[in-house]
């Protein structure tokens, strides 16, 4: 009974917050979003080629803008050519259609149709399908509703150097975000975060912003390991990269929220609470695997050196005469 009670309590606690954040939410989106100052374009000097995902549930209205603003962007860009793949994600309204159209429209634009629902399934199956690609340098994804701007995104290009990842943070030094975190999702958020350090040691101030890109290889490397099909993917992506070794490097941006989002507190609360254990679970033996492997590396290259300076002792240069 009292364990009962105790679930009734949090249950209440939880959706009184979440009102209370959606309250703030919409007072907040009803004022005018600023204009930031674009930034300067850096010139990447050595040619690039990457693969875009663009997750898309029920994204008409969205789309044709998001498309027509990347592609035209990209089209600038010197050095990196940009192929867009939308993944429409168990659409009922006429987004395959959209994209059928804009198929048409742009060599560079790709879409798939997929039935089973989820972000984190359609970010994964967009993964997979940009690895059939040719001579792919970066693979990433963003978010359809614009919230971060082809220039933003480029920015993780020109910031990639080398490095196997570079992600778009709303928290780091230099972020310009509008509107301003409500203080609720700001607790909530540096909660989780600590959760995320405790659990996975994972120094990652951003987990969610809808704006990441990584080296193929990466991408090779963890996509077919990815579970999570709703918006808790970010997560595991990240952890997967951390068990590989990946660098990834956060990049401040600059980030608008835009209205009609699908992501609500309230409906994946449950999901982002139990989210770290489920993952760490999920890929217990593939940790586990992956530390057997750099052990036997270490060692092997402890033996290796071990070989040489015993040749080298054996075996001395002779110093020539004068």
């Amino acid at each position: 009974m009292k364990q009962v009670s105790f679930l009734f309590k949090n249950q209440l606690i939880t959706a009184f917050f979440c009102s209370l954040l959606a309250l703030t939410t919409s007072i907040i989106s009803h004022q005018h979003a600023p204009v930031f100052e674009l930034p300067a374009m850096c010139p990447i000097n050595k040619a690039c080629s990457l693969v875009i995902v663009i997750p898309a549930h029920n994204e008409s209205n969205r789309n044709i803008p998001t498309i027509e603003s990347y592609v035209q962007y990209f089209k600038m860009c010197k050095n990196v050519q940009a192929h867009l793949l939308v993944v429409c994600n168990n659409c009922s309204d006429n987004t395959v259609e959209i994209c059928k159209t804009l198929k048409k429209k742009h060599a560079q634009f790709d879409f798939m149709d997929l039935k089973p629902g989820g972000k984190g399934f359609a970010v994964k199956q967009g993964f997979l399908k940009a690895l059939e690609y040719k001579n792919i340098d970066y693979i990433g994804f963003v978010d359809a509703d614009m919230s971060t701007t082809p220039p933003y995104f480029y920015e993780l290009i020109a910031e990639m150097n080398q490095h196997d990842g570079a992600i778009a943070s709303r928290y780091k030094k230099g972020a310009r975000v509008w509107p301003n975190r409500p203080f609720i999702k700001k607790i909530g958020g540096r909660f989780y975060n600590w959760v995320l350090r405790h659990k996975f040691h994972l120094d990652i101030r951003d987990t969610q912003c809808g704006a990441k890109l990584f080296t193929y290889q990466t991408i090779a490397d963890v996509a077919e390991h990815m579970q999570e099909k709703g918006f808790a993917f970010d997560l595991e992506l990240l952890y997967l990269c951390q068990l590989f070794d990946a660098d990834i490097v956060e990049i401040p941006t600059t980030w608008v929220d835009a209205p009609g989002s699908k992501l609500t507190i309230s409906g994946c609360y449950k999901e982002f609470i139990s989210s770290p254990i489920r993952i760490k679970k999920a890929h217990k033996e593939l940790a586990a695997r992956l530390e057997k492997e750099k052990l036997e590396q270490i060692n092997a290259h402890k033996k290796q050196m071990r070989l040489e300076k015993k040749h080298h002792h054996r075996n001395p240069v002779l110093m020539a005469s004068k």
